[in-house]
């Protein structure tokens, strides 16, 4: 099962192919089956689907919720833990999926006054929103930052207030 990243916009984002010989990040249309599950996390009209060097979501720093929480978001910023459980050559591949994604997002934000981003787990659209959090490009970019499953991301290119 993959972490699928999903993006909505009040206007069509444009796509950016998946190209199996140079793997990268991509946007597509979202798939039919998740359509109508992701309207109840996604409130803007036009949906994409976000993936990255993996084809999918799982290439992005993500943390799975579990029990009310993200323990893995600790585990992963832990400098001793990150040096021992995660492979130099991964870590810089999910930073260079942030860095790609930022730019697409930033880059989106000149003609959008915001775009909104949830991420959960393949077939795993219909479960509930738990929180929603606001972000920016640069936000992106930070080594610290981490996607929480099941978290509606409200992203403008100035920070914003959330519920």
């Amino acid at each position: 099962m993959c972490f699928m990243l999903h993006a909505a916009s009040s206007k069509p984002l444009p796509s950016v192919a998946w190209n199996e010989e140079k793997p990268a990040f991509n946007a597509t249309n979202a798939a039919c089956e998740a359509e109508a599950d992701l309207r109840h996390h996604l409130s803007l009209k036009f949906l994409k689907s976000i993936g990255s060097s993996t084809g999918c979501g799982c290439g992005f720093r993500h943390a799975m919720y579990q029990n009310g929480d993200w323990p893995e978001i600790w585990f992963r910023l832990d400098p001793d833990t990150r040096v021992q459980e995660f492979d130099a050559a991964d870590l810089a591949r999910e930073a260079a999926n942030h860095e790609q994604l930022a730019d697409y997002l930033e880059a989106q934000l000149r003609s959008h006054n915001i775009i909104e981003l949830y991420g959960c787990w393949e077939g795993e659209w219909g479960e509930p929103t738990v929180h929603s959090e606001a972000l920016t490009p640069a936000t992106l970019r930070e080594e610290e930052f981490v996607f929480k499953e099941r978290v509606r991301y409200i992203l403008s290119a100035d920070p914003i207030m959330t519920e």
